[in-house]
């Protein structure tokens, strides 16, 4: 009697238990469905090797070590090296292995081989390799003027009369023109701070009345204030602000401030032109110094970027005049939508513990959802239509809508800093769609 399957270590103790209580071996094969060969080699191993001899045994051939066919002072020596110099890695440790006398004319491991020894022999001493960050894709290819601005922080300047200032600076990467420069101070009681969102709302809202446009889109780093917690996915209020405005909110890489390469080198340019020592001695004057440098570059300055030629920005990119998408200051409520803000947020899916209070965290603000889901971790999305958070609960028939909470702090008065009850609209908007889908 014959089998596909393999033997399991009980039908192989049950063939040698079988051939002790003196039954045949044709017998104790058709008791587990085998060959009778099959159950003879089963029996004769037992008998030879008892019990542990039915076990199975790993295949292949028997491992014996990354430095195994290698004289044994090598590895003696390798590991010496290592445990000695813990921060080496496996190419300084074979430089020492040639230069070491006592090895001259042995064959030596390559690097990988090397590596694998020390993962065997001495693992506490080797680097923890860590995960690679995942890919972002680089900021979109910007071809016209007013397409993207690029926003940056210029920090820690100190000034004559003690003030600290950090500057936001805005610039167009196409025209090469200054957009905006705007001087704040920052200075604490211990030392200074970061620049706030609303500063950088109050910097971009210059731009816009100066230009008279939105932009597209917006560039920056990822600053906290800017965009966001790194660990946290939900948008910050500058961001929100963006997308009521139709602007869509763009971030360079982590770590490449080479994609905004533009408003970096601008940092520089009006340092050269703007921070002498009258421009140094306090804020209003800085200011003075950077609003009369920033028009003059615009107007005048022979600028080498992109295809200026040696030209001013405004003569070489006459369109810098032509507004995008238009903006008055006085637009800005009827510009601004707020089903854009939650659509964006009906994007995201956040992941939230909730705490033994029965509360958890969203944007800043604290959402109660019951003592009863104390520990659980909810999954939160956004409700464009009945504009509610919606909180999920994992449970074993699968996910639950477990509460539904109206957004605190998120409305139009919070993000533009306007009360939509001042509003009055005198002159036709011209409104524009959005220029991304959220």
């Amino acid at each position: 009697m014959g089998r596909r399957e393999p033997l399991t270590e009980q039908e192989k103790e049950r063939i040698y238990q079988a051939k002790l209580e003196g039954k045949t071996l044709e017998e104790a094969a058709a008791e587990v469905g085998c060959s009778v060969s099959c159950a003879r080699k089963w029996w004769r191993r037992g008998r030879d090797e008892g019990l542990k001899g039915l076990r199975d045994r790993p295949r292949g051939p028997v491992r014996r070590g990354a430095l195994s066919r290698f004289d044994p002072r090598v590895a003696e020596a390798a590991l010496s090296f290592k445990r000695r110099h813990p921060r080496w890695g496996p190419d300084r440790v074979l430089v020492a292995l040639r230069t070491d006398p006592k090895l001259q004319g042995l064959r030596l491991p390559s690097r990988s081989r090397l590596a694998l020894f020390f993962q065997e022999r001495c693992p506490e001493c080797v680097a923890k390799r860590k995960p690679r960050p995942p890919r972002h894709p680089p900021p979109p290819r910007v071809t016209g003027v007013h397409e993207v601005w690029q926003l940056d922080i210029q920090e820690g300047i100190h000034l004559a009369d003690g003030t600290i200032a950090s500057i936001c600076n805005i610039r167009d990467p196409v025209g090469a023109a200054m957009i905006a420069s705007r001087a704040f101070a920052v200075q604490t009681a211990n030392h200074w701070r970061k620049l706030r969102w609303t500063e950088a709302r109050q910097t971009l809202r210059e731009g816009f009345t100066e230009w008279q446009t939105l932009p597209d889109g917006v560039l920056t780093d990822n600053e906290l204030s800017l965009v966001g917690s790194p660990t946290d996915p939900f948008p910050s209020l500058l961001t929100l602000w963006l997308v009521g405005l139709g602007v869509r909110p763009l971030r360079i890489r982590p770590h490449r401030p080479t994609d905004q390469a533009h408003v970096e080198r601008n940092h520089r340019t009006l340092s050269n032109f703007a921070m002498d020592k009258e421009g140094l001695s306090n804020l209003d004057a800085l200011q003075q110094s950077l609003d009369r440098e920033r028009s003059l570059h615009n107007r005048l300055f022979p600028s080498r970027a992109g295809d200026c030629n040696g030209r001013p920005p405004l003569e070489a990119h006459p369109e810098l005049l032509r507004p995008r998408r238009p903006y008055q200051p006085e637009w800005e409520l009827a510009l601004f939508d707020m089903q854009r803000v939650y659509d964006y947020l009906a994007t995201f899916t956040f992941q939230r513990k909730v705490s033994t209070a029965g509360q958890v965290s969203l944007g800043s603000q604290v959402y109660y959802v019951g003592r009863a889901w104390a520990g659980h971790t909810l999954s939160v999305r956004f409700d464009p239509q009945q504009r509610e958070w919606v909180f999920h609960a994992e449970i074993e028939a699968g996910e639950r809508e477990i509460a539904r909470r109206p957004p605190k702090n998120l409305d139009v008065e919070t993000l533009t800093g306007l009360n939509p009850d001042d509003f009055t609209l005198t002159t036709p908007v011209q409104l524009t769609l959005p220029c991304f889908a959220a």
